[in-house]
């Protein structure tokens, strides 16, 4: 499942979360710029 950041107060927010209100925005602080969390394994991709 895909975690958003809030770039404002940096809270973890999940798509359940997401659905309760009405456009996107943060549910702590009402920040409409969200981050999409990054995973903590690296992919490698081939060089042509």
């Amino acid at each position: 499942m895909t975690k958003y950041i809030c770039q404002n107060c940096k809270t973890e927010i999940t798509p359940n979360d997401l659905r309760l209100l009405p456009g996107v925005k943060c549910p702590k602080c009402s920040h409409r710029i969200l981050i999409k969390k990054r995973s903590l394994i690296a992919k490698p991709v081939k060089a042509r």
